[in-house]
């Protein structure tokens, strides 16, 4: 399986410098239709400093675990697009936590060799016990000792989120990122900016249409 092949490459490793430009990529969708927004801020002013969006249409079938091959050609066009260069990405979907130890953000980590962190509302792999309510407790995620995770409270009284490293950065270094990223919401602001621009640009495009 390619996904098995390419784990094997991915690296966890401590982040060498702090990041400063954190992007983050979400994505809404109409059918096959994908509608994806990317969002860098910078984390030292709180502000965003390059919104990038683009949309296509894929044939890869709808299988838990496979969003990299429907989503990820996308999400390198629209990479390949940023005037700003963010030092690290938080992506929608599942990192090394992974059936095959390689999701999305394993898969874009590997392909642009940046930083990347998996952060989702839905469990990929393993169990868990809930964390405490106090925000910023987590629980390890029990899968695979090459499948680091935690499930984190970010904020009291909502649902946890899933947290795993992605490729260049080590659990640790995911927890803190996206504890220091997040504001008064539940995800980290980098990834909820983009999950509002992603719906916002959908509802353009298709309004547009009809």
């Amino acid at each position: 399986m390619i996904q098995t092949e390419l784990a094997e490459h991915v690296r966890l490793t401590p982040l060498a410098s702090e990041p400063v430009l954190v992007a983050g990529i979400d994505y809404a969708r109409d059918g096959n239709h994908m509608f994806l927004a990317i969002v860098v801020m910078d984390l030292t002013a709180t502000k965003v400093v390059e919104i990038q969006v683009a949309e296509g249409i894929t044939s890869f079938p709808d299988n838990p675990g496979y969003l990299a091959f429907r989503l990820g050609p996308l999400i390198l066009q629209a990479i390949r697009g940023l005037y700003h260069q963010p030092q690290l990405y938080i992506i929608n979907g599942a990192g090394v936590c992974h059936p095959r130890l390689c999701g999305i953000a394993s898969h874009i980590g590997l392909r642009i060799n940046r930083p990347t962190i998996g952060c989702t509302t839905e469990r990929m792999a393993g169990h868990f016990e809930p964390p405490g309510d106090k925000p910023g407790s987590y629980s390890v995620v029990r899968y695979s000792p090459q499948a680091p995770a935690v499930v984190l409270r970010s904020r009291r009284g909502m649902n946890p989120i899933f947290v795993s490293p992605g490729h260049l950065i080590d659990l640790l270094g995911s927890i803190d990122i996206v504890l220091r990223s997040r504001r008064q919401y539940r995800l980290p602001e980098p990834l909820r900016r983009a999950h509002i621009e992603a719906g916002k640009f959908m509802r353009q495009r298709l309004g547009a249409k009809s």
